[in-house]
């Protein structure tokens, strides 16, 4: 069953945080609250149409209102001298009438995001690349970065086949189970020129990566 689950959501409060920060008053604000997070999700996802964002964090206290934006390409979200992020805030202003501050923040090691990965294989699949050759080259960036496992799954139509059919990748030990592992996972769709596929990335973050390193390289210098 816990397969089956979203494993970011199964893990808050454990090894993941909301990612929406607000509290409401009354259960008609909370509602308002919810709709304003899916159409500010909505536009960061069309403004910023695949520029490298792991996350999205929105808060929302009494005072202040606030979009934290993690990237990995941070002068693609800003633009030339902020052009880019103040026509975002515009659009933002014109959805929400309130003036949101607008933060972003770098991610220094976006192979381990499983959103950035998977946008990655959409381009070179819709570049007309192999299946298989973008999910074993997702499997060999993610691991030199000192993953524990990573998963890849792909699925419909490949190599113009008649039948449908689903292909996983995978490398290391998988504990889904395990609610102590950090899993980041995301979902996602390849409009390529002969069909749509669908894409799924799982990615296992040690939770001690210095200890995880120092053993690798112990069995890497043993091997030698």
């Amino acid at each position: 069953m816990w397969s089956k689950i979203d494993p970011r959501g199964h893990r808050i409060w454990i090894m993941k945080n909301r990612p929406c920060e607000w509290y409401s008053h009354s259960q008609n604000q909370s509602s308002k609250f919810f709709v304003e997070d899916i159409k500010i999700r909505e536009l960061i996802e069309t403004h910023y149409f695949r520029s490298a964002i792991a996350k999205v964090v929105i808060r929302k206290t009494d005072k202040e209102w606030e979009v934290i934006i993690f990237t990995a390409k941070p002068a693609s979200v800003l633009g030339r001298d902020g052009v880019n992020l103040q026509k975002f805030e515009k659009k933002l202003h014109k959805i929400t009438r309130r003036l949101f501050k607008v933060t972003i923040k770098e991610v220094k090691v976006p192979e381990l995001s499983a959103k950035i990965m998977a946008e990655f294989a959409c381009i070179q699949m819709e570049n007309r690349m192999s299946y298989r050759r973008v999910a074993k080259s997702v499997l060999q960036k993610v691991m030199e970065k000192w993953a524990i496992w990573v998963k890849v799954q792909i699925a419909w139509r490949l190599n113009w086949a008649d039948m449908s059919r689903n292909e996983k990748f995978t490398e290391g030990r998988i504990p889904l189970q395990t609610l102590r592992a950090d899993i980041d996972y995301h979902y996602t769709t390849a409009k390529t020129k002969y069909w749509v596929l669908w894409i799924k990335v799982w990615i296992c973050i040690s939770e001690n990566m210095q200890a995880e390193k120092k053993s690798r390289k112990q069995e890497a210098m043993e091997k030698l």
